[in-house]
């Protein structure tokens, strides 16, 4: 079993929030241990389903006006360049000396242009690079917005029967519905069902938020809500109840995690 400090840490792994050290030695304990690396395996899981949930995030108003406008400003003044074709011959000598005197001033113009353009391409890489930074921090503000709405649990096993079962919640304080995900959990067997509570400190008896059957060991996740009003989730259980479920825990609790 990983503990809560553990958990912690590798959360913080997933969330990229560690320092290079910690990091590398996270990363060579997820190489060599088959339980941190699942729990880990587990988590990108779940932040991902937690994300593909959340509403995207409005940009800063007047961002994309700023950038059109910016690109815009790069661009202008520089029409195209015209272009005339010349007969030499039949050309007196001092219209020759001047059109001689036309091409060099033309040949320094298009140095100039030339620069010029160089000049724009390197403001607009720059203005690139900028909305880069800006489109990571958009990305960063979502994620800490989405993550302060949400805890994560890790349910322990209360019998021993089920040590080597794995159960996560993931749960949106805001929207007061979760995700359940499950490994290593066995089928419930004939006539029963696993079923799923919410506890809150406001309510006298935890909140169903259903069941649900397990087919084989494999890993599941599935979305639930709570089946009555919940203030604050406090804590989570999964009981064995007969097949349907009870209004109230009457089977064994087999999984507790707050």
């Amino acid at each position: 079993m990983i503990d809560e400090l553990k958990q912690e840490l590798l959360i913080a792994y997933v969330l990229d929030d560690l320092s290079a050290a910690d990091a590398e030695r996270v990363s060579s304990e997820i190489a060599t241990d088959p339980e941190v690396r699942d729990f880990v395996l587990q988590m990108e899981d779940a932040f991902a389903s937690v994300a593909l949930a959340l509403p995207p995030i409005q940009a800063p108003a007047g961002l994309p006006q700023r950038i059109v406008a910016s690109e815009h400003a790069s661009r202008r003044g520089h029409g195209p360049v015209a272009r005339s074709n010349i007969v030499w011959f039949a050309i007196p000598w001092t219209l020759a000396a001047c059109l001689a005197v036309a091409c060099a001033l033309l040949s320094l113009e298009r140095t100039t242009l030339h620069e010029k353009i160089t000049a724009a391409g390197r403001e607009l890489l720059v203005l690139k690079q900028q909305n880069a930074r800006v489109e990571n921090e958009l990305a960063s503000l979502q994620k800490r917005n989405a993550l302060a709405e949400v805890k994560i649990m890790m349910l322990k096993a209360q019998v021993a029967a089920f040590e080597s079962a794995t159960a996560i919640v993931v749960w949106d304080k805001e929207q007061k519905n979760g995700i359940l995900q499950l490994d290593k959990l066995p089928p419930a067997g004939p006539g029963k069902d696993y079923q799923l509570w919410v506890i809150d400190p406001k309510n006298p008896q935890p909140v169903s938020a259903g069941v649900f059957t397990v087919a084989n060991n494999g890993p599941i996740r599935t979305s639930f809500w709570p089946h009555g009003p919940i203030e604050s989730a406090s804590a989570f259980a999964i009981s064995l109840e007969k097949a349907g479920g009870a209004p109230k825990p009457e089977g064994q609790i087999i999984l507790v995690g707050k």
